[in-house]
C-alpha cells in the first residue's frame, strides 16, 4: 500500500474508531449540567430516558441501510478514496454545525417539523415542514424494498445456497419474485409501525439500545475476517487512496453531500424529531459530535467490509444495488467460513434498516400530530403513514427504473433541498448567533465561539444550496 493510503487508514482508525469508543464511554457517565446539578431525566411525558439512549437512537437513524448499502455503492461509483475523503470533510464542516442547530431547534419548540417551522417562518415554514415529512415518508416507503431482499438473502444463506456459482442468478431470481418481495415490504412496514406506536422511550430507544451494539460487534468481526483475505491490500488501496482528479468534480461533492446528509439524517427533520424529546439540560453539542463520529466510523467500516474485498477478487464494484447482493456473496462464498460472516452481515444490515426506519416514520407521524397541522393522535398518524407507504412501495418493488429515480430524488435532491432550506431558516431568519448562544450553548460543556456562526451561515448554507442545484442538474 502507498504511504498516503497507510496514513489515511491510520487517521481514520485513530480519530474515528478510537474517538467513537471514547465518546460512547463518556456518554455513559452521569454528567453535570452547566448549571451545576446532574443532568435530569427527560421532562417530557415521552422522551429519551438517558444521554446514551438519545445517542444510540440518533446513531440508529444515521446508521441505516444508507450507511451499509448506499455508502459502499456510491463510494464505488465515485472513485473510492476520493468519495471517502469528501464524505469525511462534509460530515465535519457542514453536518456538525447544521446538526447542532436542528436538534436544538426541536428542543426549543418541543414540536414536530410542521409546528416548529410554523413558529419561526409562518405558513412558508409550515409548508416546508410538510415537504420534510413527505421526504421521510418516501424513505419509509422505499427502504423496506431493500430490507425485503436482505430478508430473502438471510433465508437463502441459512439454506446453504451456493453463491460462488450463480450469485447473479440468485439475485435476479430474488429481485424478480415481486409478490414475495412486496409481502415482506409490507411486513417490515408493519413491524416498524408497531414499534413506533410504543413511542420514544419504550419503543425506539429500547430497540436501538439492543440493535446498535450488536450491529457494531458484527461489523468488527467481519472487518477482521476481511483483513485476512490474501491480496486485500489492493482493495484497501482503491477504497482509501483518493483519486485527486475526482476531488475537482462538483458532482462527486454533491453526491458526497447527499450521502453525508442521508447518513446522519440531516435535512428532512430527522434530528429535529428526536431533538423534540431531548432533555433541556442535555449537552447537544457534545452528544451530536458523538453521533457524527460514530456514524462516520460505521460508514467507513461498512465500506471497508465491501469495497476492498470486491476489488481484491477482481469483481465489478460499479454494479449499483447488486454490489451487496451479487459481488459480496461471491466473495464470502469463496473464503473459509464465509457463509457465517455473510449471514452476520445481512443480519447487521437488517438491524440497521429497522433502526433507521423507526426515525423515518417518526417525522411524518409528528407532522400529522402537530396541532398546527392535522392534530392527529399517534395511532391515526402511524396508520396514515403505513397506508401511504404501502402504496408508494408498489412501484418501488415492481419497477427497478422507478426505484433508481426515486432513490436519487429522495436520497440526493430532496435531502439536500430540505437541509438547505432548514439551514437558511435557522442561520439567516432566526440567526446563527441566536441559535448558538440561546439554543445549545447554555448547556454545552465547550463554549463554542463565533467561528461556528460563520461556518454555519456562510460555508454550510452556501454549500448546501450549491449541492442542491448540482443534484437537480444531475437529473438532466
Amino acid at each position: 500500500m502507498s504511504g498516503i493510503t497507510i496514513a489515511l487508514l491510520l487517521i481514520y482508525a485513530v480519530v474515528f474508531g478510537g474517538g467513537s469508543v471514547l465518546l460512547i464511554l463518556q456518554s455513559m457517565r452521569k454528567k453535570k449540567s452547566p448549571a451545576g446539578g446532574e443532568q435530569k431525566a427527560v421532562k417530557n411525558q415521552d422522551g429519551f430516558g438517558s444521554r446514551l439512549g438519545f445517542i444510540l437512537s440518533t446513531v440508529g437513524l444515521a446508521v441505516g441501510v444508507g450507511a451499509m448499502w448506499r455508502f459502499p455503492m456510491m463510494c464505488a461509483q465515485w472513485g473510492g478514496g476520493a468519495f471517502v475523503l469528501a464524505f469525511v470533510v462534509i460530515c465535519v464542516v457542514i453536518v456538525i454545525p447544521a446538526g447542532w442547530a436542528e436538534i436544538s431547534f426541536g428542543r426549543k419548540f418541543k414540536k414536530g417539523p410542521v409546528g416548529a417551522l410554523n413558529a419561526v417562518a409562518g405558513k412558508t415554514g409550515k409548508g416546508l415542514g410538510y415537504i420534510m415529512g413527505g421526504t421521510s415518508l418516501g424513505l419509509f416507503a422505499y427502504y423496506p424494498a431493500i430490507m425485503a431482499i436482505i430478508l430473502c438473502y438471510i433465508f437463502k444463506s441459512f439454506g446453504g445456497i451456493d453463491y460462488a456459482q450463480n450469485a447473479q442468478a440468485v439475485y435476479d431470481a430474488t429481485n424478480d419474485n415481486r409478490p414475495i418481495i412486496y409481502i415482506l415490504v409490507v411486513a417490515v412496514i408493519l413491524l416498524v409501525a408497531f414499534v413506533s406506536l410504543r413511542g420514544i422511550q419504550k419503543g425506539i430507544e429500547k430497540i436501538c439500545k439492543i440493535l446498535l451494539p450488536l450491529l457494531f460487534l458484527i461489523l468488527i468481526a467481519i472487518t477482521i475476517r476481511i483483513c485476512l483475505i490474501p491480496g486485500i491490500a489492493e482493495g484497501i488501496e482503491f477504497y482509501i487512496k483518493p483519486d485527486w482528479a475526482q476531488l475537482a468534480n462538483p458532482q462527486m461533492w454533491a453526491a458526497a453531500a447527499g450521502m453525508a446528509l442521508f447518513a446522519v439524517g440531516l435535512g428532512p427533520a430527522c434530528l429535529l424529531a428526536y431533538g423534540r424529546y431531548v432533555d433541556d439540560d442535555m449537552d447537544i453539542a457534545t452528544d451530536f459530535i458523538t453521533v457524527n463520529v460514530v456514524q462516520l466510523t460505521i460508514c467507513l467500516i461498512s465500506g471497508f467490509v465491501v469495497i476492498p474485498a470486491v476489488v481484491a477478487f477482481g469483481l465489478d464494484p460499479f454494479i449499483g444495488k447488486g454490489l451487496l447482493f451479487v459481488s459480496l456473496p461471491t466473495v464470502f462464498a469463496t473464503i473459509p467460513g464465509g457463509s457465517i460472516f455473510l449471514i452476520l452481515f445481512f443480519v447487521a444490515l437488517m438491524f440497521a434498516g429497522i433502526s433507521s426506519s423507526l426515525n423515518q416514520v417518526e417525522i411524518p407521524v409528528q407532522a400529522l400530530m402537530d396541532e398546527e397541522g392535522f392534530g392527529m393522535s399517534r395511532k391515526k398518524a402511524v396508520l396514515t403513514c403505513v397506508i401511504i407507504a404501502v402504496l408508494i412501495a408498489i412501484p418501488c418493488v415492481w419497477n427497478d427504473a422507478f426505484f433508481a429515480v426515486f432513490d436519487n430524488v429522495i436520497g440526493n435532491i430532496m435531502y439536500t433541498f430540505d437541509a438547505a432550506a432548514l439551514a437558511i431558516v435557522l442561520a439567516w431568519k432566526v440567526g446563527a448567533r441566536t441559535v448558538r448562544e440561546e439554543w445549545y450553548l447554555p448547556t454545552s460543556a465547550v463554549k463554542w465561539g463565533r467561528p461556528i456562526d460563520y461556518m454555519y451561515k456562510y460555508v454550510a448554507v452556501i454549500c448546501l444550496v450549491y449541492f442542491t442545484i448540482t443534484a437537480v442538474i444531475s437529473l438532466f
